[in-house]
């Protein structure tokens, strides 16, 4: 299966259909059919028509998600795009086309990546970045760096598809679980973590969104995710059995791939 293939291109929250339909049509130009869209605030459909030409096709079968969740809880890799500099970067540091590529390269066959792009005006929030194991930016140049959505999401695409015309991908490890299982296992940590008081309550993300990245580094397997179930399961059972609240977790060991 090629890189492109591979990928679900998502676009979050876009205002202007004729940016919706440019998009289809970049995708298009670089052999992708996968076109994903969560909470549109378009209302101009004629001029997204219009702007996709023949990739109306691309345009039309889009799936609408009405949150970055469900867009991508089949993932293994999501990666959010952004050229804003973060308050604390050094929390996750963004990667270029090179590191993304290369990245993408090593995941396991059957694997997908969810690559998100932000809204126009404002391009993905903090908060949206933050549900992402990865941020891509583009090395624009720093006199101008905002570019428009469609040749963002055109550039992303080329650099995908010049991959792909290159030497084969080879095959790589056991196929790792996807964004929504970490999810599910970090809602599981955080429950856990919470009971214990290792959480600030007034802002726990800022440890979760650790943890979201080094799981995400990991690429855990289904082994590796039942294992750490079990752990937080069993850190459940003592905590219960000891003063704290009874476990609430109701642990599924995860299906072998």
């Amino acid at each position: 299966m090629s890189l492109k293939d591979r990928v679900d291109v998502i676009l979050v929250e876009p205002a202007e259909g004729g940016n919706v339909g440019s998009c289809a049509r970049a995708l298009k130009n670089m052999g992708f059919s996968s076109f994903n869209i969560v909470d549109p605030r378009y209302e101009d459909y004629p001029q997204a028509r219009k702007m996709a030409v023949h990739a109306r096709d691309v345009l039309e079968s889009a799936r609408v998600f009405a949150s970055i969740e469900e867009a991508t809880k089949d993932a293994h890799w999501v990666v959010g795009t952004s050229v804003r500099s973060r308050t604390n970067p050094e929390r996750k540091p963004p990667i270029g086309p090179d590191e993304f590529i290369a990245r993408l390269r090593e995941l396991p066959q059957g694997s997908r990546a969810a690559l998100l792009f932000g809204p126009e005006r404002t391009g993905l929030t903090n908060a949206q970045l933050g549900k992402c194991q990865d941020i891509l930016t583009l090395p624009t140049s720093s006199d101008f760096s905002s570019m428009n959505l469609a040749q963002a999401v055109l550039l992303a695409a080329w650099e995908i598809r010049k991959t792909d015309l290159g030497p084969p991908v080879s095959a790589s490890r056991n196929q790792t679980v996807t964004a929504g299982e970490i999810e599910e296992l970090l809602a599981h940590m955080q429950r856990t973590l919470d009971a214990i008081g290792y959480l600030n309550p007034q802002n726990p993300d800022l440890i979760l969104d650790d943890l979201r990245k080094v799981l995400s580094r990991a690429a855990l397997d289904r082994r590796e995710l039942s294992m750490f179930r079990g752990i937080f399961h069993k850190m459940d059972v003592f905590i219960g059995n000891h003063g704290g609240p009874p476990p609430s977790n109701r642990f599924r060991k995860s299906k072998k791939s």
